[in-house]
C-alpha cells in the first residue's frame, strides 16, 4: 500500500519577468514544469534557511559569550575562523553528545 503526502493547491501571483526566467528554465529541461520547479525551489530556500540558522546560532552564542560589544577588528582572518569554528563544534557537542553518548565498549 502506497502513502501519499498530502497535497494542497496554492495559487500565487509572481512579477513578469520571474515567470519569464522560469519558462525559460522549463523549456531548457530544467524542471518538467512549473510546478516543481516551485517545489524545489522552496525545498532549496528551505534547506538554506536552516544553514543561515544554524551559524546564526554560532553567532549569537559567540557574542553572548564574548559580550555584546565584543570588537572582532582586531582578529585576523584565521583567528576568526578559528573561534568561529571552536564554537560551532562547542554547539554540536552540545547538540548530539546530548542526543547520542559516548558508548563504552
Amino acid at each position: 500500500m502506497r502513502i501519499m503526502s498530502e497535497i494542497q493547491r496554492i495559487n500565487i501571483t509572481l512579477p513578469r519577468n520571474l515567470v519569464q526566467k522560469s519558462r525559460i528554465l522549463i523549456d531548457e529541461g530544467l524542471y518538467s514544469n512549473f510546478s516543481e520547479l516551485v517545489r524545489e525551489s522552496i525545498k532549496n530556500e528551505i534547506l538554506l534557511d536552516k544553514n543561515l540558522i544554524e551559524k546564526k546560532k554560532i553567532l549569537d552564542k559567540w557574542f553572548k559569550e564574548e559580550g555584546n560589544w565584543f570588537d572582532t577588528s582586531h582578529l585576523t582572518q584565521e583567528e576568526l575562523i578559528r573561534r568561529i569554528r571552536k564554537m560551532r563544534n562547542k554547539l554540536w557537542d552540545e547538540k548530539y553528545r546530548k542526543e547520542n553518548p559516548p558508548v563504552s565498549i
